[in-house]
């Protein structure tokens, strides 16, 4: 393998209010957000509701939710008048009367990567903020060590000149998705509610306030969250056992100007209560935990950023990162994720796949543990199942001979190698990857064409070899397209790796000549010559399936059909009867089986993680293609969030075909790899290799520039930037490559170095000795002026020669000497979606 020096891990640098590195959040109105965010880290998994509400919070470990709705309710000073049915206060004489108060107006909703935050205001003056987040506190270790537990952390501003006397409740369900056998007691150490199940004590719930609450109880009285009388104080009482609530009080009196801070904690435990107990002392105050949480995404986030000239690709880049973080979780059976998180331990292997591939551009460790235990579930044949659980770690292939499993798990382990280099790892790993592809030989037929038997009359994922295998009563068996496409780019994928091993390198020729014959068998037998197309399948009965789905795709998308073939397929697929402004419908909407609203939408619905498949596929052909279908998804998440089921910044599962209404998970896992693998190889033309990666991008005619920041690369880290002079193209980059443009060589990025005061400008900025390179590029529509500050790049006392490229006029501007003084502060103008390459070379 070739040697290649890559640049150094770049500093952290705090950088002003308005910098391009501070984290992304939308703003939106409870009116506009039909649900809440959905959060997770390793251990637990968190839904919320569009009052701010937490729905559920499920343990990853026991794969159920423990909590049901934690809520808080105000209750204001004050004595109701009677209308004949209100009784009087209950209890003591002396006890101050409350009554329920609402929010005055709609919520304001913050989404953050770390946080949901809620703001709103009561009794007219005392403003509310509700943040609601799990704690990401675990780096790239071995085993990923988040605690359970959910926090909300409140403050209660008083903008009033009157005191305002509250009664502060907070309620938890505690009977989550177990049985109505709850029962509680209260923990004066750690200040909370404990509760298990009778049949269950190991399934430990732990509910606690601070500061400490004044008062406790569990309850059967739902009523009671929600009734506008009375807010009684609670009896202290933990007797009420069954489908009960868990309930904490705090009364406090606001003086104007003041402020009140409190914060929830729910831990959703599996084992000893005791050995919960003592976890939960343990974890951070809210305060600290958050700020960790933040401080974690800083550093993770910012690896692999994608810099184009559409703001929107750029954001969905980023937010595909959050999502993949919050899904990474740690079960029984070693570190994964699930298809829906907080519901199914199910790790299915085609989705753990393209994971691993996204994921290798963010935190590539969790790419390699899960690759470990994908290869610790295969069967000896060298097959690989369509899934195993998480927590009992049982395997399951649904009875067929084939599927995508073994050839996607085949193409993650070689993208895995390529993009770490990792040399041992790949020696350790080789054996199962060649017995996943021997095994693939095995399923030929006379064709030469992988054969799936599966004839099962139920359909669905007994018949059915194919991504889009949950389809009741429908088969796609035989000699399958997706499938015979995956498997022969495994082949190819293989023989690779093969060559870059010393103790296998022999295998290569044999898996190469496979490979070839394969791609041959598939474009002779598989191609419609009616219309270039080609077939869904040819099945067991010998009948031909023309129709035309969006899995036309995959030969494209795995490079095993020539140029005029896969320009006919992108073409085709571009067509309106594909196409809506949410992505690409998965069947054409004149197909007789055409079914936009059902069967997970694999029949006609949109799914965004097919659009990406599009957009990468379509880069060679059509990268305006690319480019739309790249941002049209994402795009939709926000666009009307409640009529679209969907949350800003998260990505949902699937659309409804006609009404583009998301019909799926509200976050789903397999989704946002996919956005940042077509992101990354696609739009900023990364290719990888076992040695040095070749970098050419494919971008439209309308852009002339785009970038890539900080891409985990073999255990470094790489930076670059393209940019267009005319029909000239030059990439500045941080390490050696292979290019069709023109390369220039710096040493270091230097991006956090430089505070940029506008928010639709990005930048990256390299640098080499005495010089530095500043690429300044506008995501906006209309020219603006970008103010940046460089002072952190050069010596007040130097002199440097300053140079400025305009892309507007396709030319360098005169070239100025100016004292490092005099950089402290630049105004640049930049036309929409261009671009200023800045020049400073000390003298």
């Amino acid at each position: 393998m070739s040697e290649i020096e890559l640049g150094p891990a770049t500093r952290s640098v705090p950088q002003p209010a308005l910098g391009p590195r501070q984290l992304p959040a939308f703003t939106i109105p409870d009116a506009e957000l039909g649900m809440g965010a959905s959060l997770g880290n390793s251990a637990i998994w968190i839904n919320t509701k569009n009052t701010g509400a937490i729905e559920r919070v499920s343990a990853i470990d026991l794969a159920q939710s423990l909590f049901g709705t934690i809520i808080v309710r105000y209750g204001g000073t004050g004595t109701p008048l009677s209308d004949g049915w209100i009784e009087a206060p209950r209890g003591d004489a002396k006890d101050t009367s409350y009554v329920g108060i609402r929010p005055d107006a709609s919520r304001t909703f913050e989404i953050h990567p770390a946080f949901q935050r809620v703001f709103y205001t009561i009794v007219g003056a005392v403003r509310v903020s509700e943040t609601t987040f799990v704690p990401l506190l675990s780096d790239d270790t071995e085993t990923q060590g988040d605690p359970p537990v959910a926090y909300q952390s409140i403050e209660l501003y008083n903008a009033d000149v009157y005191p305002h006397s509250l009664r502060v409740t907070a309620y938890a369900r505690l009977r989550g998705s177990l049985g109505g056998d709850v029962e509680a007691r209260y923990d004066p150490d750690c200040d909370a509610l404990v509760a298990w199940n009778l049949g269950n004590r190991k399934a430990v719930r732990i509910f606690a306030m601070s500061p400490k609450p004044a008062r406790h109880s569990t309850t059967f009285d739902f009523g009671s969250v929600y009734d506008p009388s009375h807010v009684h104080a609670l009896d202290n009482s933990t007797e009420s056992m069954g489908d009960i609530l868990g309930c904490l009080q705090v009364d406090i009196t606001l003086e104007p100007s003041a402020t009140y801070t409190f914060s929830l904690k729910a831990g959703a435990y599996s084992g000893e209560q005791s050995r919960a107990l003592k976890a939960f002392r343990a974890t951070p105050d809210a305060q600290t935990a958050l700020q960790r949480t933040i401080e974690h995404l800083e550093r993770r986030l910012h690896y692999t950023e994608v810099v184009t000239p559409d703001a929107l690709i750029n954001q969905g880049a980023l937010w595909s990162k959050v999502n993949m973080r919050r899904v990474m979780a740690t079960y029984p059976q070693g570190r994964a994720f699930t298809n829906d998180p907080g519901n199914t331990p199910n790790v299915v292997i085609r989705d753990a796949s393209w994971f691993i591939v996204g994921n290798d551009y963010f935190m590539p460790e969790f790419s390699r543990s899960l690759i470990q235990k994908l290869i610790s579930v295969q069967y000896d044949s060298g097959k690989m199942p369509e899934y195993f659980d998480g927590v009992s770690g049982a395997i399951e292939d649904d009875g067929l001979n084939i599927n995508d499993d073994t050839p996607l798990f085949i193409l993650a382990a070689h993208h895995h190698f390529q993009a770490t280099g990792d040399t041992a790892w790949l020696k350790g790993a080789y054996p199962a990857i060649a017995r996943a592809a021997r095994y693939i030989l095995s399923q030929l037929d006379k064709r030469g064409l992988v054969y799936c038997n599966a004839q099962d009359p139920r359909g669905n994922v007994w018949a059915i070899a194919s991504w889009r295998n949950i389809i009741p009563l429908y088969t796609i068996n035989g000699a399958v397209t997706e499938i015979n496409a995956e498997c022969a780019a495994a082949l190819r994928a293989v023989a690779e790796l093969a060559a870059d091993t010393q103790d296998h390198q022999d295998d290569g020729p044999g898996f190469l000549a496979a490979y070839q014959a394969l791609r041959d068998a598939l474009n002779s037998h598989l191609i419609n010559p009616e219309n270039g197309l080609y077939y869904l399948n040819i099945d067991c009965d010998g009948n031909v399936h023309t129709d035309v789905t969006g899995d036309e795709v995959f030969p494209v998308m795995f490079r095993v059909c020539d140029d005029e073939t896969g320009f006919r397929v992108i073409s085709r697929l571009n067509s309106p009867d594909f196409w809506t402004s949410a992505g690409l419908r998965t069947a054409s909407r004149v197909d007789p089986l055409y079914n936009p609203s059902d069967f997970s939408g694999l029949m006609g619905g949109v799914w965004p993680g097919l659009t990406w498949w599009y957009a990468f596929a379509a880069a060679p052909y059509h990268p305006e293609f690319m480019v739309r279908a790249l941002r049209s998804s994402f795009e939709h998440y926000g666009a009307d969030p409640k009529k679209n089921n969907t949350v800003p910044g998260q990505f949902s599962e699937w659309f409804d075909g006609e009404s583009l209404t998301n019909k799926g998970m509200r976050l789903s896992p397999w989704e946002p790899p996919r956005f940042l693998w077509a992101a990354v190889e696609g739009v900023c033309g990364l290719t990888l290799t076992s040695g040095v990666p070749r970098i050419n991008p494919l971008i439209p005619q309308t852009w002339s520039w785009v970038g890539l920041r900080r891409l985990r690369y073999h255990g470094g880290e790489l930076s670059y930037f393209l940019i267009r002079k005319g029909t000239i193209s030059q990439i500045y980059t941080t390490a050696q490559l292979e290019s069709d443009s023109e390369t220039l060589l710096f040493t270091s990025d230097v991006t956090d170095e430089v505070a940029v005061f506008s928010k639709t400008a990005v930048t990256i900025a390299l640098a080499k000795e005495h010089e530095f390179a500043v690429l300044i590029g506008n995501v906006g529509e209309q020219t603006t002026t970008i103010p940046i500050n460089v002072s952190r790049l050069v010596e007040g006392e130097a002199t440097y020669m300053v140079r400025l490229f305009n892309s507007e006029r396709g030319a360098w501007e005169e070239p100025e000497e100016q004292a490092g003084a005099e950089l402290t502060t630049l105004a640049i103008s930049v036309e929409g979606k261009g671009f200023r390459l800045l020049n400073i070379a000390r003298i």
